[in-house]
């Protein structure tokens, strides 16, 4: 019996010993101070849009994987993709835990590889879009700044588009302070039907990093109205081709609409409401520095938000008033601007910023170095405590 013990103390050792390894042997990374947007170049992605050619997508959602292990055990692939497609959807995405889902491919013409990344207590995970080979390694306990960011590098190298995802959804998770600092990647979960995280977003784009959104059900169970068709993603492309979709997320052609859900509603009534309600924007345009937005249902409020999320501009209607466009005068104090879009069900509809710059030609501010002095002191300390451990166990057993 007490050689029994002795080797599952030695198998639960080397299993935890594994985690913390992962863990521990990251490198240190320190950080430049961000530089928030300047000068008198406003990007705004929107310009040259084509309202004609909206594309309706989700990127975020689970299937029965792992013997139903993993919450998405109600999801089929038939059963996911045939909902997805009575809502109307151009792009049905499907991001499984940490493994590709490939049952798009051939069904949908816009057939993006992907999945969500990360198995950690703190949720800190990631979208992966146009994946060349999943990321197995992932660090199950805390995480420092460094953590998060050497995640982001990794993904990046074998992701096309990486997505911080739904980053409020566990406090203790991706903190707003951290959204100061990392930097190396493209996209941010603004919008996920768990939880909505503009304060992550504000931390980001006052900071001067040129991150977009994407609005994601985050499906598990797409035969519940409270489910699906939550949060979409709505993409300006021309053809649901894998290239154009990526194209349109990456230079912020999107917008995200958070459809109102009413969790007493039928299914199919949610269908017909959806297809009769959903809003969709018609132009939102510079001219100079004036900025106008136009969409395709009358505005019950509109917000205009910038640095530190603060308002800039807030407008109110009435149920009487008819009004589908609003406007803003860009200040040239004003590093970026967002706009809120509120109807009159109370869906919302939320666009990218218009940023300012140097010029038109963008470079994206990377932050993180490693520090390989504080990298090879840390690991050798960690070498030194692991062998103590090692031996305390010998003298144990």
């Amino acid at each position: 019996m007490k050689k029994f013990f002795r080797y599952l103390l030695y198998i639960v050792a080397a299993f935890v010993g594994f985690l913390l390894a992962m863990n521990l042997f990251v490198p240190v990374y320190v950080f430049d101070e961000p530089q928030p947007f300047h000068g008198e170049y406003l990007l705004n992605p929107y310009q040259d849009i084509d309202s004609t050619y909206w594309k309706c997508c989700n990127f975020h959602g689970h299937t029965r994987q792992y013997g139903g292990v993993t919450n998405g055990r109600a999801n089929g692939n038939i059963v996911y993709d045939s909902m997805y497609r009575m809502f109307g959807y151009d792009h049905v995405g499907i991001s499984d835990y940490n493994k590709v889902n490939s049952y798009e491919d051939g069904r949908d013409p816009g057939f993006i590889p992907g999945y969500e990344h990360g198995y950690n207590v703190w949720k800190i995970h990631q979208v992966c879009l146009g994946t060349k080979k999943v990321r197995r390694i992932d660090y199950f306990f805390y995480q420092t700044l460094s953590h998060k960011q050497h995640m982001l590098n990794k993904l990046g190298e074998q992701n096309r588009v990486v997505a911080v995802a739904h980053p409020s959804f566990v406090d203790g998770g991706y903190k707003v302070r951290d959204m100061k600092y990392l930097s190396n990647y493209k996209i941010m979960e603004v919008l996920n039907g768990f939880v909505n995280s503009p304060e992550h977003w504000d931390m980001a784009l006052s900071n001067g990093h040129l991150v977009y959104l994407i609005a994601d059900d985050d499906t598990h169970d797409v035969l519940k109205v409270n489910d699906i068709a939550l949060k979409i993603t709505y993409l300006n492309a021309k053809d649901n081709d894998a290239e154009q979709l990526y194209d349109a997320l990456l230079s912020g052609k999107a917008v995200g609409v958070h459809f109102k859900l009413d969790r007493e509603e039928a299914m199919d009534d949610k269908v017909a409401r959806f297809k009769r309600d959903i809003p969709y924007l018609n132009s939102a345009k510079l001219d100079g520095d004036d900025f106008t937005v136009s969409v395709t249902k009358r505005l019950k409020n509109v917000k205009f938000i910038g640095q530190d999320g603060i308002i800039l501009k807030e407008e109110k209607h009435e149920k009487t008033d008819t009004i589908f466009t609003a406007s803003y005068q860009i200040q040239p104090t004003d590093q970026y601007v967002r706009t809120v879009l509120t109807f009159f069900d109370n869906s919302t509809m939320w666009l990218n910023p218009v940023t300012r710059h140097e010029s038109p030609d963008i470079v994206k501010q990377r932050l993180d170095n490693i520090s390989y002095l504080w990298t090879a002191v840390l690991w050798l300390i960690y070498l030194g405590l692991i062998f103590l451990i090692i031996k305390l166990i010998r003298r144990i057993s």
